[in-house]
């Protein structure tokens, strides 16, 4: 354990002895930092009380790391907070907020820590797993059946529509996204690029009518969930959740840069069966020109996320590494935006 790693470990022992815990003697059994951390630093600890034994996670806003000023704890926290306890989907209960960023050097949530484990797709042995997992488990229909339950969540009964500006019917989720990401391209932008200028205008002049809104997870893909035995045991990083049109979350599951040479969505769906059962269990038509059209706007997101990384890299003065891989994947992701629209 570093020493930072041990400071962060002192000061979650007083918190969590003053906050969660003020009767109770407590002790934390076992503390790692999690590996990933690309937008959040993640801690996993094992807390001992004179009553039970239990595992917490510390989800912690790293500043310097890919788009940290875009992103809301506050959000965050209260849409997992109304998911685990008004749904059924694998989401953390969550236990506390803490703005206050002195603490441990950043605001935090306190949740709790599910069982399960994460693959990274493209490693060896993610993909083994994935390829045993697309044939011979129903890990395919859990990953597919909990999209369809969030995108059939009555949000505004729930009360989410409270938590995300609700951007209203028509295109408005569209205009509000490519505002967005027209505004993130000229903050990191470090040449102006006439790829991402091309696909900029490609997306302002080919804008579908929206079908509906939803919540929408953002960042729904393999990599994000947790999977016990032969279940999808949780869905994780929710910090992209929103209202918007949930065939955003379609395309990202289509998306290339989500399989590369797998012939598998996401490295685990066969696209005509997802397509054809998402459509059945939610009636979403997905029109293949509107699949492509949040393809296109994913790509673009993708290479803002290496933009971003870049800049954190060589102006924020980052000191995760990762960040100038990512910053260095831009030509490759650059390649990929202009396959997508058409060059």
């Amino acid at each position: 354990m570093t020493h930072s790693q041990q400071s962060i470990k002192e000061c979650l022992h007083e918190y969590l002895r003053r906050n969660l815990f003020p009767d109770e003697q407590l002790m934390i059994e076992e503390f790692t930092q999690a590996s990933g951390g690309w937008t959040d630093e993640t801690y996993v600890l094992t807390v001992k009380t004179t009553q039970k034994t239990k595992g917490y996670v510390v989800r912690k806003l790293k500043k310097g790391s890919l788009l940290s000023e875009e992103r809301n704890l506050v959000q965050q926290y209260k849409l997992l907070d109304i998911l685990s306890r008004s749904t059924q989907l694998p989401v953390p209960k969550v236990y506390k907020l803490e703005k206050d960023s002195s603490i441990i050097g950043g605001e935090f949530i306190i949740m709790e820590k599910l069982e399960g484990r994460s693959y990274v797709p493209w490693s060896k042995e993610g993909k083994a797993f994935f390829v045993r997992a697309s044939t011979d488990t129903d890990i395919p229909k859990h990953f597919a059946n909990h999209l369809i339950d969030l995108h059939n969540l009555p949000y505004k009964q729930l009360g989410i529509d409270d938590v995300f500006e609700d951007p209203g019917e028509g295109n408005g989720f569209i205009d509000k996204k490519l505002a967005e990401i027209e505004y993130l391209y000229l903050k990191y932008k470090n040449i102006n690029d006439p790829v991402m200028t091309d696909a900029l205008e490609w997306l302002k002049q080919k804008r579908p009518p929206s079908q509906r809104l939803s919540i929408i997870h953002g960042d729904y893909r393999t990599g994000n969930m947790l999977y016990k035995e032969n279940n999808l045991s949780g869905i994780l990083d929710w910090e992209a959740a929103e209202i918007g049109d949930p065939l955003m979350d379609v395309a990202y599951i289509c998306a290339k840069a989500n399989r590369m040479d797998s012939p598998l969505q996401c490295y685990l769906l066969d696209k005509e069966w997802f397509l054809g059962y998402y459509t059945k269990k939610t009636g979403i038509e997905v029109e293949e020109n509107v699949l492509h059209y949040f393809e296109v706007l994913h790509q673009v997101r993708f290479l803002l996320l290496s933009l971003s990384a870049a800049n954190a890299f060589e102006k924020e003065n980052a000191t995760d590494l990762r960040m100038a891989r990512q910053g260095y994947r831009w030509t490759m992701l650059r390649n990929l935006l202009a396959e997508t629209i058409g060059y």
